[in-house]
């Protein structure tokens, strides 16, 4: 049932995506260091959204990659205390209790 639901919420974003997309076609000008060009609009907010997308990734990316060296730095830190602990359980226990 759920993913009959995705499925379904899926075609009513893809349908209502498509019929936006269709309706937004005129014609705007792109200005740029180099120079002007005109693309349609719904290529235009295509290519938005794309690059929205890959920067978003690319933000996510680096701050993963921290997370990962933390994690790498606390497993590191974790291995040394549990080596530690087990060479002191090995130890003969000295002393009157």
């Amino acid at each position: 049932m759920r993913n009959f639901i995705i499925t379904i919420l899926f075609l009513l974003l893809f349908v209502t995506s498509a019929l936006f997309f269709a309706q937004n076609d005129s014609l705007v000008a792109i200005n740029y260091f180099a120079g002007k060009t005109e693309w349609q609009l719904n290529w235009v907010m295509v290519l938005c959204l794309v690059a929205g997308f890959l920067l978003g990734v690319a933000s996510l990316f680096g701050s993963l990659m921290a997370t990962k060296i933390k994690l790498k730095q606390a497993q590191n830190k974790l291995d040394k205390h549990q080596k530690e602990l087990n060479s002191l359980r090995a130890l003969p226990v000295k002393g009157e209790y």
